[in-house]
């Protein structure tokens, strides 16, 4: 049988002539630039300079804009919901005569309905252990629901406590629909400890978001003098966005109270 012996020759890539035609139009494009820089006068070079590092920031700044849309500037520290935080101008209500809220009159049940619907099954959010590990204070851990960890969002906690106020405002009445035992004053939900528990957390969270919306002043016919007006547009995060997210994450289990679990992301302290 015939056989042929080829002779094996080191591979040398030829360049094709598309190549050499752009690097020679780069060797022209860069030496005529290079002409350029030495015949313009000083003031046309600072110029360019100028021009060039303009745009540069432009487009850095837009980029850091586009990039941080997802991100909430007042919120310095981690929170799990952190990405469901949209802004939003909506107008408050005046809260007197035909400007009243859902949320005002006389207790009923469809006011109590329209409260607990604000937080009630909101309350309790179950975290994965890195969102855990992530929170500025340690957590505890579920009981039964291994791998995941008791967080509430502090707004809902808000509402609860703002809740629990109209309800001792109206003890006549809602003495008649809970336990006496709840307008304990030490020990109760809505006795004296509790609401003032309620009076002073809402107090920090009001000057915490310290809302610096103007309050305008109009003249009013039947006072004969000018009054503050309350019923103005204000920059707010979109609470339903918020809501919604909570409602998402909420518990799937109740987490045994008062059992501690021996864990690194615990806080044994009281």
């Amino acid at each position: 049988m015939w056989s042929i012996a080829f002779l094996k020759l080191p591979f040398v890539a030829s360049k094709g002539r598309e190549e050499e035609e752009d690097q020679e139009c780069t060797l022209i494009e860069n030496e005529t630039t290079a002409t350029l820089m030495r015949v313009l006068p000083l003031w046309a070079k600072v110029t360019l300079l100028v021009s060039i590092l303009l745009n540069i920031s432009f487009f850095a700044a837009a980029f850091l804009r586009h990039s941080s849309t997802k991100r909430d500037p007042s919120q310095l520290l981690y929170s799990p919901a952190q990405d469901a935080v949209q802004y939003e101008i909506k107008k408050f209500h005046r809260g007197f005569g035909q400007d009243k809220t859902i949320y005002q009159g006389d207790p009923s049940p469809e006011l109590d309905a329209e409260w607990k619907s604000l937080y009630d099954s909101m309350g309790i959010i179950r975290l994965t252990r890195s969102q855990a590990a992530s929170l500025p204070n340690k957590t505890y851990p579920y009981i039964g629901d291994d791998g995941y960890y008791i967080g509430e969002l502090a707004v809902f906690h808000q509402l609860h406590c703002l809740n629990a106020m109209r309800i001792s405002l109206a003890q006549n009445h809602y003495r008649t629909v809970f336990d006496p035992s709840d307008f304990d004053p030490v020990e109760g939900s809505y006795g004296r400890d509790h609401i003032s528990h309620c009076l002073d957390a809402l107090r920090e969270a009001i000057m915490c978001a310290s809302d610096i919306s103007v309050i305008t002043w109009k003249w009013n016919n039947k006072a004969q003098r000018a009054l503050g007006h309350g019923d103005i547009v204000h920059s707010c995060r979109n609470f339903e966005k918020i809501h919604d997210w909570s409602s998402d994450h909420r518990a799937a289990v109740e987490f045994e109270a008062g059992v501690y679990v021996e864990d690194e992301l615990s806080d044994p302290s009281d």
